[in-house]
């Protein structure tokens, strides 16, 4: 499956199971109420800034206003761009009932979630990928101020970055180490990329990616078990 072709297919699912969406409830508002608080106190201490840097003058209520409306801006753009980064970090405890729910509809078997135990192990691994290339987008995102080359290159790697975290998703579940992850991405690269791509556009309008993050994890998660299936021999038989 290709990773565009994963979106709609994930909209059928979603279409035909909305029950899923209930598990994304939690970690999307304790997402949203951080990114308001984020914003909130961000922008206060921006604006203070600019208007203690602003010099006095009968031009500097227009500016000040200019430069408050552009910050704000920014700030809209950076919190979307990071949501997804949040919405996955907190969407964790919720992830493995959702690649179950997913497997189920597929028509295979899907034992529940696994117990604490492996639900704090899977969620530790998660945490430390998480991390791991957060480490590795930092730099990036310096090179990303180089004129025309640098958000191409910034642009390929996110769609390589959220094309990765989504489709291991499900790799939770098993508590899979992060090299089986990489070994298993590595089979699929076009479909990983493909999907990354398309979150890596919806991530440029700010909270667009909101709206379609359900519709993202049940994607890489549709990718992730094809995935399996051919590594473990059990390729899906063609619908119809």
């Amino acid at each position: 499956m290709h990773g565009v072709r994963s979106v709609p297919a994930a909209l059928g699912i979603l279409r035909r199971r909305p029950g899923i969406l209930l598990w994304l409830v939690p970690p999307l508002v304790i997402t949203l109420v951080l990114d308001a608080l984020a914003f909130w106190f961000a922008f206060g201490a921006v604006r203070e800034l600019i208007v203690g840097w602003m010099p006095k003058g009968d031009y500097s209520g227009w500016l000040i206003t200019g430069l408050e409306a552009f910050a704000g801006l920014a700030l809209l753009f950076l919190l979307g761009w990071t949501f997804a980064w949040v919405f996955l970090l907190l969407s964790n405890p919720f992830q493995d009932y959702i690649s179950a729910a997913v497997e189920r509809d597929r028509g295979k078997y899907a034992p529940e979630p696994a117990g604490f135990r492996g639900f704090l192990k899977g969620t530790a691994l998660s945490a430390v990928q998480s991390v791991i290339l957060l480490g590795l987008t930092l730099p990036v995102l310096v090179v990303g101020f180089v004129p025309v080359v640098g958000p191409v290159f910034v642009f390929v790697w996110s769609a390589f970055v959220m094309g990765f975290s989504f489709f291991t998703i499900p790799a939770g579940r098993s508590a899979r180490r992060l090299s089986d992850r990489i070994a298993l991405a590595r089979s699929h690269p076009k479909g990983m990329i493909g999907l990354g791509a398309v979150v890596a556009a919806a991530a440029l309008v700010p909270f667009l990616n909101v709206v379609f993050l359900p519709v993202f994890i049940v994607a890489g998660t549709l990718l992730y078990l094809e995935a399996h299936d051919v590594e473990t021999g059990e390729a899906r038989l063609p619908e119809g």
